[in-house]
């Protein structure tokens, strides 16, 4: 069980970082809006945990701080429960409830801490023992005399695979990045955890604009990311029937934007309005497009073609 849990940790820290390294791709500023910038978040440096793990196994874990403390995170059948004591000859403290569940736990206990902040991850499933994510993933913080910790009230089922201290432990940031968006929950001394925010990649400035098919079908705006919210397209017939809806985009590729979540805004659906998502992506080598609309597999074939038009 702990094998398979440190391999999976560690496969996604791989992940993380290839994705990462493929983020930081020169973007060439194009007419029409997609000379946006957009700049990264600056943040306070990072404090490396200074603690060490003395017990580890699938159900219990003891952590030893920088100041000899000791703290013991165990899985009972009531959830998750913690005990400290001031050093390894002396007598543990009463048990406290970290997290309650029923649910069975699933990839044993992180913990690490920096000074007197002590941060954990946890996960429960009911079907782990089988392969299956968690269902449940809890991230809680401990600090000063560690009689009591707070746990994240929104039962997040992310693994929360990168965690960030800082400002001498009265911040911990849980991450988890993926090659389109960074979530982050954040837990701040004297306020507690805030709601979860997620960070969306942008899209390649390129696509930013307005198009028009070359055949006068239609019409397409493609808005950049904003905060809080993905890329955006909306689609607008100018031939045939009405037909106008938007749908968020991202871009996986640096030249492919792939669209989902289509809604339909005035009109019926027609030909192309909108595309298939699961057949079809959008497509542009320069900042003057054109852009293309093209199936997707070994055989891409051109659908629409598209001009800027604004």
């Amino acid at each position: 069980m702990r094998t398979k849990s440190t391999a999976a940790w560690a496969v996604a820290v791989l992940m993380l970082g290839a994705a990462v390294g493929g983020c930081g791709e020169k973007t060439d500023k194009g007419p029409s809006g997609s000379n946006a910038k957009h700049t990264k978040s600056h943040h306070a440096p990072e404090d490396k945990p200074d603690s060490r793990v003395v017990e580890d196994d699938d159900d219990h874990t003891v952590l030893e701080l920088s100041d000899g403390r000791q703290v013991s995170l165990r899985f009972t059948r009531r959830g998750l429960e913690a005990q400290h004591r001031h050093t390894s000859d002396d007598a543990w403290s009463a048990r406290k409830t970290v997290y309650e569940t029923g649910t069975k736990p699933c990839d044993g206990i992180r913990a690490k801490a920096y000074r007197d902040t002590v941060w954990l991850a946890a996960g429960f499933g009911q079907y782990c023992s089988d392969g299956e994510e968690p269902q449940e993933v809890i991230a809680a913080v401990a600090t000063g005399d560690l009689s009591s910790w707070t746990a994240d009230p929104t039962k997040n089922y992310l693994v929360w695979p990168k965690v960030r201290i800082r400002d001498g432990g009265a911040r911990v940031d849980f991450v988890d990045r993926s090659m389109l968006q960074t979530t982050t929950l954040t837990w701040r001394k004297g306020s507690g955890f805030a709601k979860v925010a997620t960070e969306y990649k942008p899209i390649h400035p390129w696509f930013v604009g307005r198009w028009r098919a070359t055949d006068g079908s239609q019409q397409l705006t493609i808005h950049q990311v904003e905060s809080g919210r993905r890329a955006r397209v909306v689609i607008e017939s100018r031939t045939g029937p009405r037909c106008k809806g938007s749908a968020t985009v991202s871009g996986v590729a640096q030249y492919d934007l792939s669209m989902s979540n289509f809604k339909l805004e005035q009109g019926t659906r027609t030909v192309n309005c909108p595309p298939e998502e699961l057949k079809y992506d959008f497509d542009v080598k320069s900042s003057d497009g054109p852009l293309r609309l093209r199936t997707i597999g070994n055989h891409q074939k051109t659908v629409l073609t598209y001009e800027r038009a604004g």
